[in-house]
């Protein structure tokens, strides 16, 4: 079994090692350009090539061309490989000694990130192998989607619950999962587990480039100090978590009966997840799925400031030569990032606008000239979004689209609990930057980015405090908006914490005027006295004010938390499973199992079945989540949220009782006509919801095509 899983985990790198040559003529081109940019952006390269796949299989796809297949996605990838290699060729031959030169420049940062992402795989391999099951929480709804879309030659794609319409959530995130799968050819019962892995590797990735290339730009280049923000960054964020931790420490005097979920339920009726639980949890889910895509546009985004900043005043003060800068194309390129978000989780669409308003009011009062400028981005922004979201938005209504004012307010001693140590020292950060502004233009990037993101984030956490979008959780009105927010807003909140220490530790100039700064950098007073006793005492202030407040935040917002976490979750590390996600599907319904298979194996694209309706976050509606097959109605109260109305689930749940009940009668053989109803479960689930059914009249409507023990799958035609 273990050799088993370092294989399929092996070949899911080699693969997305692929990926990575697929981007390298645009990897190439911007470490050519940007040249700020110290690692070339090499930590974004697979996630560009697995968006760039998406997207045209996406698009394509709603055109009705039947490309969403392994065979198609199989050219499609051949395709961009062959023109990345005849790109790269071409660039190669225009400038001599290039690959040579590339790699003096990045070769090192390049070896370190790739350590980094072979790392992250490893140790979620790790955990995942002793709880993969695919179970709990929303997961059947996750693989659910990824099935639907593995299924659907063309889009949309039909929904697993709710047989004869499409989906109705933001679900590109789990469609460009299923491409990584039909690249991997890996049947989603072990292609979840690897998602999994992959996505947090990539997360790790990019956290580390970020962060790298954000500290590079900022101070003095130092490059211990920009692996430092980088490694550190993927701690707070990938592995940290909020404040809870160290308050339950504080409170009980122990971590005894400490229970890992609390430090996302402390606010009463509300959620504040972080990426962390998430991965603990692992549920591939929208807001997880949305953290590569916002990365790569924080990235872009800081490279779009930097480009702005650096144009001369001519070209800021003429409108019409901005159309030929970097800055008007990578302005295109933040509309088609917001595109992918819009349909991956439309909250970013709200968290990341803000961001460039921000931006756009501190250029502003900067220098007026920036209004021409801000003015052709924003509407190329706009209009990048609207083209790549196209599609998805002809299909989707919106869940949600009342602002409601809150009613409910958190206590301030719960908000300082869970964010007041990353806000204590993202506000310190604030003070350091100050000094870093000077006339030099370019200068000024990060600190203005980060003024951005600490406002940012500020509006995330208060947010919620005084406004909602109403959902059909009435009891809960806060949660959802709580918990999209903040959850971006905790890795904004990482980022920013590791910039401050990164600066603290490495950098060696005393910018004027902050008197803080003296107290954690005393190299040079170092130098200056020699005698014993002050050395002493210098070295005793450096560890209270500097090694132990770093070690104590570390300790209990990085190593804790995942440490318990994970430990709880996975059982202590002591029963190892294997990658299988659908091992305890065979053992717990082993006649279901059969039907399962027998569904995957003669249905190649989405046919509609009837079988038990069940409530959410059970284990009804198991065959169509696994199976990719649309049910007249599975998880209800899900379809209560996506429909945005009641009135469709509890018609579909009596129908789908007649059925069982009544399948002789003319209103059921008119709705099993009307949804085209091809396959009816009868299983374990099906027993348990309908005593009263009428297994000799289902049988009756269509052969036997797959019988294990009780469980029967009738065809209907």
């Amino acid at each position: 079994m273990l050799l088993h899983d370092l294989t399929l985990l092996a070949w899911i790198s080699f693969v997305l090692f692929l990926l990575q040559l697929v981007a390298l003529p645009v990897i190439f081109f911007v470490a050519s350009k940007f040249t700020f940019l110290k690692d070339g952006a090499w930590g974004f390269g697979r996630v560009f090539s697995i968006l760039l796949l998406s997207l045209l299989v996406w698009n394509l796809a709603f055109l009705q061309v039947p490309i969403n297949t392994h065979l198609g996605v199989g050219i499609l990838f051949f395709v961009l490989s062959l023109f990345s290699l005849y790109t790269t060729w071409a660039f190669f031959l225009s400038k001599k000694k290039f690959l040579q030169k590339f790699w003096q420049k990045f070769g090192r940062i390049i070896l370190i990130e790739e350590i980094v992402f072979v790392l992250a795989l490893l140790f979620l391999f790790a955990m995942r192998s002793f709880q993969p099951e695919i179970l709990g929480l929303e997961k059947f709804m996750d693989a659910g989607f990824i099935q639907a879309y593995l299924k659907s030659p063309t889009l949309p794609a039909g929904d697993i619950w709710y047989a004869g319409s499409s989906i109705n959530y933001y679900s590109f995130g789990q469609f460009y999962n299923s491409i990584l799968v039909q690249l991997w050819q890996v049947d989603l019962a072990y292609g979840y587990n690897l998602l999994l892995i992959a996505l947090f590797a990539l997360l790790c990735l990019q956290l580390f480039s970020l962060a790298f290339n954000l500290r590079s730009n900022l101070g003095q280049s130092n490059f211990k100090a920009a692996v430092f923000a980088g490694i550190f960054t993927v701690f707070l964020v990938a592995l940290g978590a909020n404040g809870h931790t160290l308050w339950y420490f504080f409170s009980k005097g122990s971590f005894a009966g400490y229970w890992y979920p609390d430090a996302t339920r402390f606010i009463e009726r509300t959620i504040h997840e972080f990426p962390a639980y998430s991965f603990v949890v692992s549920d591939l889910h929208a807001h997880v799925l949305s953290l590569p895509i916002s990365l790569f546009l924080l990235l872009v985004v800081f490279v779009w400031l930097k480009e702005l900043l650096s144009l001369p005043s001519k070209k800021l003060a003429k409108f019409k030569l901005l159309w030929r800068t970097s800055f008007f194309y990578l302005s295109l390129l933040m509309g088609v990032l917001f595109g992918v978000l819009v349909m991956t989780n439309t909250w970013d669409l709200l968290i990341y606008g803000s961001l460039l308003l921000l931006l756009g009011l501190i250029l502003l009062c900067k220098n007026k000239l920036f209004f021409g400028p801000l003015l052709l981005s924003a509407s190329s922004v706009l209009v990048g979004t609207a083209i790549f979201a196209a599609f998805w938005l002809l299909n989707f209504t919106p869940i949600s689209n009342s602002l409601m004012l809150a009613k409910e307010h958190t206590p301030f001693w719960q908000l300082l609990i869970l964010w007041g140590p990353h806000l204590f020292w993202a506000s310190l950060l604030l003070l350091v930057i100050r000094s870093f502004f000077s006339t030099k233009k370019n200068d000024q990037v990060v600190p203005i980015l980060i003024i951005a993101l600490f406002v940012l984030l500020v509006f995330l956490i208060v947010f919620p405090e005084f406004f909602y979008f109403k959902d059909i959780y009435t009891t809960y009105p806060r949660a959802n908006t709580m918990f999209k927010l903040v959850f971006q807003g905790f890795m904004l909140l990482g980022i920013l914490v590791a910039l401050f220490f990164s600066l603290v530790l490495f950098e060696k100039a005393q910018p004027k005027g902050f008197f803080a700064w003296r107290l954690f950098d005393l190299r040079q007073t170092l130098a200056s006295k020699k005698k014993k006793l002050f050395l002493l005492k210098v070295r005793l202030r450096r560890f209270f004010l500097l090694h132990l407040p770093i070690s104590f935040f570390l300790f209990f917002s990085t190593l804790v938390y995942p440490y318990l976490a994970y430990q709880s979750y996975y059982g202590n590390w002591k029963n190892y499973q294997g990658l299988d996600g659908l091992a305890w599907f065979a053992r717990k319904y082993p006649d279901d199992f059969i039907l399962l298979n027998y569904l995957k194996a003669n249905e190649s694209e989405q046919v509609n079945i009837v079988e038990a309706v069940g409530e959410s976050y059970t284990e009804f509606a198991r065959i169509s989540a696994f199976s990719g097959m649309p049910t007249i109605l599975g998880w209800r109260v899900h379809e209560w949220l996506w429909r945005a109305s009641w009135d469709g689930p509890a018609k579909r749940t009596g129908m789908v009782e007649k059925i069982y009940n009544q399948p002789l009668s003319d209103e059921v053989a008119a709705n099993l006509k009307s949804y085209q109803v091809k396959y009816i479960i009868v299983g374990d689930k099906e027993y348990e919801a309908y005593k009263q059914m009428d297994l000799e009249g289902l049988m009756s409507l269509g052969p036997v095509v797959a019988v294990s023990g009780k469980s029967y799958l009738i065809k209907l035609f």
